[in-house]
């Protein structure tokens, strides 16, 4: 028998639909998700970074909950695991949703010094309307798409791609407008940059074009307008040119002097050369158009992995 889910459900289903900007840090995952926060529909999160880990923690608890067969709860009342991270998504989502007012609150009270230019808190304040999807845009889930995918099946994801040397050039000065080290050194922030563009590039082969969106930097800076066209088509919302106002003017910048160069003398040559050789390859190819169950299975492995490891600590 073929159950209908009521008229809310479905509506409910419909608007689970979150965004995560994802790359390398210092690649303009922060501008892009003002960017999109801009939108009628879509406003900005502060970086979560507990996602990750919670849907792990998830299966970790699926596990326990069908350990014992037909005595354990999830298994008698055949609660499937796909099935238990989308309740947990929908949760997340209901209360994110539910709590942008407080966001705008706690932003607007807020004494500590802040780059967000007050213009952009009234673009995606309450006042701009009932917008009903969010995008968050933590860098580190680069390295989590998979398990993010299991809470949010609907979610769509952009990998912003920029230049390698670029990159490490404003990771090694960002204390200069923060105060906040970002990496230890040089030779840290070309392995961070390869880390999180690898998995981005996984998923991107795993989950194909339709999940996975690759947005170079370049084009953001030199093509403002066709690059957000674009991407809102992926992300499925009609275009606005509100998209483009945080582009008007820099924000989270490191500061870097004209004349910096990366050179550190005590950065290991062949660490350098993979991060350029991959910088270089992905600057001269496209993702791919389809997507692979192989890499998908790749993917499913490593999160197990993680599963288990993390389940060794309860």
């Amino acid at each position: 028998m073929t159950v209908q889910l009521p008229k809310a459900a479905e509506m409910h289903e419909e608007i689970n639909k979150p965004i995560f900007v994802v790359g390398s840090p210092r690649s303009g995952t922060s501008i892009l998700a003002w960017c999109l926060g801009h939108h009628p529909n879509i406003f900005p999160v502060p970086e979560s970074n507990w996602m990750g880990d919670f849907a792990a923690n998830v299966a970790v608890a699926h596990q326990i909950g069908s350990a014992r067969g037909r005595l354990s709860i999830l298994s008698a009342m055949d609660i499937r695991d796909d099935e238990f991270f989308a309740a947990f998504g929908r949760s997340i989502n209901e209360l994110v949703v539910g709590h942008r007012r407080d966001l705008e609150i706690n932003r607007e009270n807020s004494n500590s010094p802040s780059k967000i230019n007050q213009q952009w808190l009234e673009a995606t304040s309450m006042t701009a309307g009932p917008k009903t999807r969010w995008v968050d845009g933590t860098p580190e889930y680069s390295l989590h798409i998979c398990g993010l995918r299991k809470l949010f099946p609907q979610a769509r994801f952009v990998h912003v791609f920029r230049d390698v040397d670029a990159v490490v050039r404003s990771m090694v000065n960002f204390h200069r407008a923060t105060g906040i080290q970002l990496v230890a050194n040089e030779e840290d922030a070309y392995k961070y940059w390869v880390r999180t563009v690898r998995g981005c590039l996984k998923a991107e082969e795993a989950y194909g074009p339709h999940v996975v969106y690759r947005l170079r930097y370049t084009a953001l800076v030199e093509t403002p307008e066709l690059a957000l066209r674009s991407l809102l088509d992926f992300v499925g919302e009609p275009y606005s040119a509100k998209c483009l106002d945080p582009l008007s003017q820099r924000i989270n910048s490191s500061n870097v002097p004209p004349d910096f160069k990366p050179d550190d003398s005590r950065t290991d040559p062949p660490i350098v050369e993979e991060a350029r050789r991959l910088s270089t390859e992905i600057e001269q190819t496209c993702q791919p158009g389809q997507q692979s169950s192989a890499v998908a299975d790749e993917l499913e492995s490593e999160f197990d992995a993680r599963v288990k490891h993390m389940a060794t600590f309860r």
